[in-house]
């Protein structure tokens, strides 16, 4: 079947602002400690606010 909308490339739109940030992670592969940081501290918070009775055991 012929898809139209990928042969155009209207499959979806990037913002420029996309474009920028997309250029900016390969130029800039790894992580600062300040980014895995905050990474660790929202994974402790996703994990404490699907798991409520984790943070009465004080696993963290």
């Amino acid at each position: 079947m012929l898809n139209i909308k990928a042969i155009f490339g209207l499959l979806y739109y990037t913002s420029k602002l996309d474009e920028f940030l997309a250029q900016y992670d390969r130029h800039h592969p790894t992580l600062s400690i300040s980014q895995r940081k905050e990474i660790a501290k929202y994974a402790k918070i996703g994990t404490l606010r699907d798991n409520p009775l984790l943070s009465d055991r004080n696993i963290f």
